[in-house]
Order: structure tokens, then sequence, then C-alpha cells
């Protein structure tokens, strides 16, 4: 990340419209792609595909999504997944084998084929979700009805969410109107001029993108806008994947014996294009005391995903306490990896008591 400001992490910056210049990409999967505003907006648009019938998602999950669902009146049930050798894993057992379910590429870890071969032997309507890998082998060679990705968590975009239907299934009537990003535009420009060294106050600009969160949180369904769809439409930059593999491998090389003793790395050793650098802290106080420290160090986590007490298993609550996610996109270059990394060690062998 060449810059005057060293950050790593939190919302994307407008990178001087580098996506609208030429590259190398991937199309997107499936015949028939709507781009839409937002992730939210698909499981709206099946709503009468979905009928009378339970929506079932895995326990371990966006919270504020599924609650966005639940308002629009879509029934919801909760299906056990858990963490075990390094990914997040499905219980099949509680995954009904009728009705409609909502599966999950966690942090593009997942080659979908268990998911592939349950639907092939049970009566379910499956919707999946690939937001954090849009474009990975289990998105473009899927069998599932319905398919999305939030872009927007990926890419450098305002807005933005691909969907489909990678078997061919009837789709749902698209939106006409399309989103107004001024608020998430403006806030991006700010951000790229601060990263530059300008005096621009911080605050306003996180202040301009909370603006834009509330619009496309509580809007109608809407299509992306045409600044951004033009910057997509052609496919994902496979730079955007090659740097992704690149820089987790750096982190992760980099991290001393003392920092694997208090985290569980994931395991992405054979994931093309992972979302993010993941790893389990032995308890929630370690993660929260990491997280501040890195904080404080100009590397801001995410946490996926924050859970409301008494809507979630205890089992699901304790693992959203105890995840972080380092940022490890195409913003940044290896030596950035190697400071992470840096900080990282250094809370566990000198700064923590």
């Amino acid at each position: 990340m060449e810059s005057d400001c060293w950050e790593v992490g939190s919302e994307f910056h407008d990178p001087e419209c580098e996506l609208e210049h030429g590259s190398e990409r991937v199309s997107w999967p499936g015949k028939l792609v709507y781009f839409l505003a937002s992730g939210r907006l698909p499981v709206l648009l099946l709503k009468a595909i979905i009928g009378d019938r339970v929506l079932h998602y895995p326990d371990f999950f966006c919270w504020d999504v599924i609650e966005y669902w639940q308002r629009q009146g879509i029934s919801t049930k909760p299906y056990r997944v858990y963490f075990s050798h390094g990914k997040i894993n499905v219980d099949y057992s509680s995954v009904p084998k009728s009705g409609v379910v909502l599966a999950v590429n966690y942090f593009g870890a997942d080659d979908g084929e268990q998911w592939m071969d349950y639907k092939s032997l049970h009566d379910i309507l499956l919707i999946e979700d690939h937001t954090h890998a849009p474009v990975s082998h289990w998105a473009c060679t899927s069998t599932a009805d319905y398919a999305f990705s939030s872009l927007r968590k990926t890419m450098p975009i305002s807005e933005g969410c691909a969907f489909w239907s990678p078997n061919g299934s009837t789709m749902p009537a698209p939106p006409t109107q399309h989103f107004d990003p001024k608020y998430k535009k403006k806030a991006m420009a700010l951000k790229q001029r601060y990263l530059n060294g300008e005096q621009i106050v911080k605050n306003d600009f996180l202040a301009l993108y909370a603006e834009g969160e509330q619009v496309l949180a509580e809007g109608e369904p809407l299509l992306a806008s045409p600044h951004s769809y033009y910057r997509f439409i052609t496919g994902f930059p496979t730079e955007y994947i090659d740097s992704r593999r690149r820089n987790l491998d750096v982190l992760y090389d980099n991290l001393s014996e003392c920092c694997r003793e208090h985290l569980e790395l994931f395991d992405l050793s054979s994931v093309q294009s992972p979302f993010g650098a993941v790893f389990k802290c032995l308890d929630g106080s370690l993660r929260s005391e990491l997280r501040s420290y890195l904080i404080a160090n100009n590397v801001y986590c995410a946490v996926h995903w924050p859970q409301k007490e008494g809507c979630v298993t205890k089992e699901s609550m304790v693992l959203s306490e105890c995840l972080i996610t380092v940022s490890i996109d195409q913003r940044y270059t290896k030596a950035d990896m190697c400071i992470v990394a840096q900080l990282i060690n250094r809370f566990f062998e000198h700064e923590r008591i």
C-alpha cells in the first residue's frame, strides 16, 4: 500500500478508478446475472418463490441480514455449523431434507462438494452465499437453485451484488431503479485523499460511509448504480485473486511460533482466493486485546460476525467472540503483510502481560 498514511483494513477507498482500466478478469458465473445494490436483496426478491416455507440459515451468519429478512416477512430457522480442523463445518444432521436452505462459503474455504451432494439427495431449494469468494470453483460450478455474492466486500465499489441461478431456475423480476451512491462515493474519495496525506478529518469520511450504509440497508430493492456497474460488469480482476493468495502466504509465513501457540489459523492452504487471514483466538478476552492493539497500530480487523445474545446458540456466540479477520486484499503489498505479522508477533512476544 503506497500512501503517506499507512493503515490496513476498514472500508475500501476509491483506487483512482483502477477498475475502469483494462485488466484480465474472470467472468461472473451464470448466463443471466442481476447486479443489485446489496447482498440482502436476492433473498428478498425470492420471497414469492420461498412462499410460506421457512428459510433455514447457518447459525453463524450476519445477524443484521437475518433480522432484515425477518422484518420483510420471511420465516427463518437456524441449522448448526461448528469450527473444527481449521474451518467452519456444517452439521448436515441439522439441515432439513426439504424446504429452503441457505449455504455459505465461509472465507472462501469450501469447495461446495458436500452441499452439491446433499442437494442431489434431498428436495431442497438451495440458495448459496458466495460473498467471500465471488468466482471460486464452487461458485463457478454450482448446481444450486440460486446464488449471490455481495461484491462490495471484495471490490472497491460503493455497492454491488451479483445474483444468478446456477441451475437455470426461473429468476424473479429484477428491480427497475438504481441505487444512488453519492454518500459512499464521496466517502471513498475522501479516504483516498486521506491516505495520500491530505489534511482530511477521518471522522468526515467515516460519517459518510455510515450514512451510505444506512441508505443501502433501509432502501427499497434497487439495482447497482451505473457508476459501480461499469466497474465490475466485465468480471472479477485476476490480480485481485492473485494478490489475496500471495498476501495470505506472506502473512502466515511470517507469524512466529509464539503467536501460533495462542491463535489457531484457518486452513486456507488450498483456497485460490481467500477472503482474509482468519484467526481463532483462545478466548474472547484475547481477541479483544489483540484487536485493540492492532487498531492502535492502524490495523483494522473485521469481526465475523457480531451475534445477538439469546438469538444464536452458545457455540456460535463463542465462535463470534474468538474470530478476527485481517484484510489481505489488493490494496496491500507483501511489505504491508510483513508489518502486520510483526505487529501480531510483538503483541504475543512482548506486549501481552
